[in-house]
């Protein structure tokens, strides 16, 4: 059974229908031989609904108004692959696993009897979720080197991770990050196709949010994890090159929009200067939200071929749910 099935298989329990919000069950094609399961080919809920998996193992699970946007563009996602292959952001990865193994600590939850679990939505190529899970499998004593532990079914006990992705050029990736990723192509607008209070973490990275709809997945004592850019990121480049400009007060406004669902926790920062090579500055300002705006052969013209001087600066806040009172 391939990895991104055995990922899948150890996340359909927690997955719900996006159209009815019933519980999905997973539908298999014949095993390979006695004694194994074949791999998962989709799955569907008592109502009748039913959905595929592709052939490059993500699932597509949309709700009643289906696909709205077509998100991030093949060029844009292998630019994103170069910039996260050049180093340039490891910082903020390694941060995110110190993050998530403080949340979610040492020991299983003992309430489910598995290893925690971690929800990116915007996750992207997986870039971040697999550093989180490669975190948490070396602080549980675990395999490091892509998980999916050492039997065919893979280790129930490992972390999971489950990212949810709208742009399919992202998500084929998503699906090959690591072997415990079960990879969704999901509208996080529309809400998330995961069950009620099943999630240790919640991580989102330059990526949308619905505060509704995470509150509503974290279990008790789960976290809530955004990082998001500071006033000073990608700068100078993002003047030379004429990227948008974040908008000023992000910080106030997250809390605001987080406010009733969730009542803040740590502040963490990534700071710092480094000199990245032409290619990777070009790639820096057509991997976001500028991307769609800008033009490759303009950029190369205006940066030139020679190093740039760039600032990372992104601000990791953490979360907590407010749970009313029964």
């Amino acid at each position: 059974m391939s990895p991104a099935s055995r990922a899948l298989r150890r996340a359909v329990p927690l997955l719900r229908c996006p159209l009815c919000a019933e519980p999905l069950t997973a539908v298999e094609a014949e095993p390979s031989g006695p004694g194994t399961s074949g791999p998962i080919t989709g799955v569907r809920c008592d109502s009748g609904h039913a959905f595929d998996r592709a052939r490059q193992g993500h699932l597509t699970l949309f709700g009643p108004r289906g696909r709205r946007f077509v998100g991030d563009t093949a060029d844009q996602v292998l630019s994103r692959e170069r910039v996260l292959g050049s180093g340039v952001l490891d910082p903020l990865a390694t941060l995110l696993g110190r993050v998530a193994g403080e949340a979610i600590g040492r020991a299983d939850p003992a309430d489910r009897g598995a290893g925690p679990v971690v929800l990116e939505a915007g996750a992207g190529t997986g870039f971040y979720l697999e550093r989180v899970l490669s975190t948490l499998r070396r602080d549980r004593g675990g395999d490091d080197g892509g998980g999916g532990g050492s039997g065919g079914e893979g280790d129930a006990a490992a972390p999971l991770g489950i990212g949810t992705e709208i742009s399919v050029a992202a998500a084929r990736r998503l699906a090959r990050a690591d072997a415990d990723i079960a990879a969704l192509v999901a509208d996080t607008w529309d809400g998330l196709p995961v069950a009620d209070d099943s999630v240790d973490v919640v991580q989102v990275v330059f990526a949308p949010r619905n505060a509704a709809e995470f509150a509503r997945v974290l279990a008790p004592g789960g976290v809530l994890v955004v990082a998001g850019p500071g006033p000073g990121h990608l700068e100078p480049l993002r003047s030379h090159a004429g990227m948008l400009t974040p908008e000023a007060g992000k910080a106030g406004r997250l809390e605001a929009g987080l406010a009733g669902s969730f009542s803040p926790g740590a502040a963490h920062v990534v700071d710092f200067t480094a000199q990245v090579p032409g290619s990777v500055a070009v790639d820096l300002a057509l991997m976001g939200p500028s991307g769609v705006h800008l033009d490759r052969g303009g950029l190369e013209q205006r940066l030139g071929g020679g190093d740039r001087e760039v600032r990372v600066h992104i601000e990791v806040r953490t979360f907590h749910p407010v749970r009313s009172a029964q």
